[in-house]
């Protein structure tokens, strides 16, 4: 492109050689003639200026068309028009300007088609998917959605409404968690049959501005084959909890009611009854344990405070606490979340941890209070996590799988979630939140 220009300066410098050389010619013939130099002069100026005039006026001309083609090319890529091609001029200066336009156009077409392939693409697998997703601008509009999303919602389209509009079919409990955009699980009673959604939503950037993603998706039949399977599991649990109590106190009242007809061995009675009263109690308190979690009672929220729930759970189970606590007080049940910080505490010593590195962590985060219990156990199998909260699901041989099932109903009933992570370097995290006031 350089040498291009070079060359059309170079023609300049021609011309204005030429016009120089001219003027000097007829100024000198003017002199020799004995006419005055003015009188040359200015003869010379009217006959090199107009002819050097027309030459640089063809130049310029010549390339001044090329230009304006270039920048209609330029104005059509403006407008995403790739289509336009420029005829390369071979001896035109301006033939690489061109030539390097017809690539740019070239490139910028085949990148538009790739783009438009991926889109068409990526829209096919929403389309298909089979959770409901939806995009809602800043205004809380409704810009894109897909085939699930106006099947879970009951409408057939829901382009250019506004989220409350889409709502209002939905059950009022499900209403209300897409309003207040709350994330997780949502069950309620409709008719004779118990419905279960699953909410999420995030925040995302859409043409510079923020926009919120909302995936839903109706859940109630993979709950339902879970609390099946869940009831299988506890029926085989207490069947066998029951026939490992039973069994020796069959065989143990079958042993003393022949000693006594036979009237020996009468000093092994009261170890015999001992021993069944033992076995009793214990299927009694298995039985307490399955009662307890049935029933369990709707929380007694009231202002409560966290050093001194800290200091009761600690009395029963070491820890350290990091940091300082970001708030005095809390709403919430303190009963309930003193259970359930006693059930996650436990897990964490039985876990294999040292005590030292069992710890409690505090943060606030808007209206909630979310607390984290850390250890270095043998934390969970990844494949187990989403069990771990599930009734009668247990990792250990003694253990009776409603622990940390009765500490998530605890939280669900404070408007909370509880989750667990495996922690880099060994143990586990159990995170949980409570509200900081009352929001009703």
């Amino acid at each position: 492109m350089n040498a291009k220009l070079g060359s059309l300066a170079g023609k300049m410098a021609l011309f204005c050689t030429l016009f120089i050389v001219l003027s000097g010619s007829i100024q000198l013939a003017f002199t020799i003639i004995g006419a005055p130099a003015l009188v040359g002069f200015l003869i010379s100026l009217l006959i090199t200026l107009p002819v050097t005039y027309f030459c640089c006026e063809y130049i310029f001309q010549k390339h001044k068309g090329v230009v304006d083609t270039l920048t209609s090319g330029l104005k059509s890529l403006h407008d995403n028009d790739f289509s336009i091609r420029i005829t390369e001029l071979q001896h035109s200066e301006l033939g690489e300007a061109l030539n390097m336009y017809n690539k740019l156009t070239q490139q910028l077409k085949k990148q538009r088609q790739t783009l438009n392939q991926r889109e068409i693409l990526l829209d096919s697998i929403v389309q298909a998917s089979p959770m409901g997703i939806v995009l809602i601008d800043p205004y809380k509009h409704i810009i894109y959605f897909n085939n699930e999303s106006t099947q879970l919602l009951q409408l057939p389209k829901l382009e250019g409404m506004t989220l409350h509009q889409c709502c209002e079919k939905l059950h009022p409990n499900l209403q209300k968690s897409v309003m207040q955009a709350q994330s997780g699980l949502i069950s309620f009673e409709q008719g004779d049959a118990k419905q279960s959604y699953y909410l999420s939503f995030k925040t995302v950037t859409f043409n510079h501005l923020p926009h919120q993603l909302m995936i839903i998706k109706n859940v109630s039949q993979e709950l339902g084959q879970e609390e099946l399977h869940m009831w299988k599991n506890a029926i085989r649990l207490i069947s066998h909890e029951l026939n490992n109590s039973l069994a020796p106190i069959s065989s143990l009242t079958s042993s003393a009611k022949n000693m006594l007809e036979k009237n020996k061995h009468l000093e092994l009675l009261p170890d015999i009854l001992q021993t069944v009263d033992q076995r009793a109690q214990n299927l009694s308190e298995f039985i307490a344990q399955y009662a307890r979690f049935a029933r369990l009672p709707k929380p007694d929220f009231g202002y409560h405070c966290i050093q001194s729930l800290f200091d009761q759970v600690s009395a029963l189970y070491s820890f350290e606490q990091v940091g300082q606590l970001p708030v005095e007080q809390a709403y919430f049940d303190n009963t309930q979340i003193e259970q359930v910080l006693i059930n996650i505490l436990k897990n964490a010593h039985q876990s294999g941890s040292a005590a030292e590195h069992i710890a409690i962590k505090a943060v606030k985060n808007y209206d909630r209070l979310h607390i984290a219990v850390v250890d270095r156990g043998s934390g969970i199998l990844n494949g187990n996590l989403h069990q771990a909260l599930l009734p009668f699901y247990s990792t250990k041989p003694e253990g009776s799988g409603i622990g940390l099932s009765l500490c998530n109903d605890i939280i669900h009933a404070h408007q909370g979630q509880l989750k667990l992570k495996n922690r880099k370097l060994g143990g586990l995290m159990v995170e949980f939140d409570i509200p900081l006031r009352d929001t009703e």
